[in-house]
């Protein structure tokens, strides 16, 4: 790979450098296990508001959501649903780590990291990139509940005095600091596995880059974050278009009166109609980006009929569309966690002059460890057949 320039030239790399099977897979795997957790929680917090699996599956199929529907919603079938998509956040900055890392170290000219090893990175590393956002939200709740305790105190005669008047423009000061503070958890988010993969910090550093990213380079991360925004939405768009192309061209070959004819149509389309179509509510939004119609998505799969080899091969093209689909947003995923790289390692380089590609990482110190240790005792090996040797003579 090309130096660095260490400026907004190495946020146009992002899609190019995105564009890569081993990152993709790993964003991949986690948007199905996200997914997965996500499906079960959903489903089990409208089964507890009194919905029976067949009422949910014909009104959500694979993609269930409490706000899309018309009954009143109990508070703990939210807190199942809330607890579901925490989860999935979690799995997807953990996957963003993982992404970062083999982003970093390809940087640094290591070609051969595979996923497997970015996998063992997040069990060492991975507990830091949740902890420091946490970390950060955990000031400002401490800082909210020492503001109602408080305003509780204050409301008293004299001591509204104490506890208001007085310290007033010490809790002008807190107040700035908390909304500063509200803004490093929303860069902590975003940058926390971008900091661990390629600074290789623990949680607190973590939130000390945090703070100190946003202070001293503001307007260079708003805008280089408007760069990573616009270049993975361009790019994902010409790769999901490349898909639906991709998609056509095999329908077309397949489709000929001479080969399979109407049975892919009856077994395609109802395969799509789970993830494009009436099954489906993505279709609005897929069809207004990519312009695209099908029968599908305008609610005419109704095939006549299906054999039983039909329905299986449905099931298995239906899991096939499902991956590739999921494939594009884990693409725009990935174009998400390799700009954040390139970002903070330009940023850093910017507010620091610490260039991290030229830094040895943990790896590297590993292996010189190992190497110092078996030079060690290579020469105590020689040193002692030295001492056998002149025992020997004597």
């Amino acid at each position: 790979m090309k130096p660095l320039y260490f400026d907004v030239r190495d946020i146009f790399r992002t899609p190019r450098v995105a564009l890569s099977g081993k990152k993709i897979w790993v964003h991949l795997i986690g948007l199905a296990l996200g997914w997965s957790l996500y499906f079960v929680l959903s489903y089990l917090a409208l089964i507890i508001n009194g919905q029976s699996v067949s009422e949910i599956w014909n009104a959500h199929h694979l993609f269930p959501c409490l706000w899309n529907v018309n009954l009143p919603i109990v508070w703990y079938s939210w807190a199942i649903f809330g607890i579901g998509i925490l989860l999935w956040v979690f799995i997807f900055m953990l996957a963003s780590l993982a992404v970062s890392r083999i982003t970093y170290k390809q940087l640094k000219g290591d070609e051969f990291y595979s996923s497997g090893d970015s996998f063992k990175y997040i069990k060492k590393h991975g507990t830091a990139a949740i902890l420091g956002p946490v970390s950060i939200l955990l000031i400002i709740v401490f800082f909210l509940l020492m503001a109602i305790i408080a305003a509780w105190i204050a409301k008293w005669p004299v001591l509204d005095i104490l506890f208001l008047g007085l310290p007033y423009l010490l809790y002008f000061v807190v107040a700035v600091f908390v909304v500063y503070t509200a803004a490093v958890f929303v860069v902590s988010l975003i940058l926390a596995p971008a900091i661990i993969g390629t600074a290789e910090e623990d949680t607190m550093e973590t939130v000390f880059q945090s703070y100190s990213t946003l202070w001293a380079q503001p307007w260079r991360l708003v805008i280089y974050e408007a760069v990573v925004g616009i270049m993975g939405l361009v790019a994902t768009y010409i790769y999901g278009y490349i898909m639906i192309i991709s998609y056509r061209f095999f329908n077309f070959i397949f489709g000929q009166s001479w080969l399979m004819d109407g049975k892919l149509s009856r077994i395609t389309e109802q395969a799509s109609s789970y993830i494009y179509g009436v099954n489906s509510p993505l279709t609005p939004f897929i069809s207004k980006i990519y312009c695209i119609y099908t029968p599908a998505s305008l609610g005419m799969v109704k095939p006549l009929y299906l054999t039983t080899t039909d329905i299986i091969t449905t099931v298995m093209i239906t899991i096939a569309l499902f991956i590739i689909s999921v494939s594009v947003i884990a693409y725009l995923l990935t174009n998400f966690s390799v700009g954040q790289s390139l970002l903070y390692v330009i940023l850093r380089k910017k507010k620091d002059n610490e260039n991290l590609i030229e830094r040895k990482d943990e790896d590297e110190l590993e292996e010189e460890n190992e190497s110092e240790e078996t030079l060690d005792k290579s020469d105590s090996d020689e040193t002692n057949n030295e001492d056998k040797d002149s025992k020997a003579n004597g």
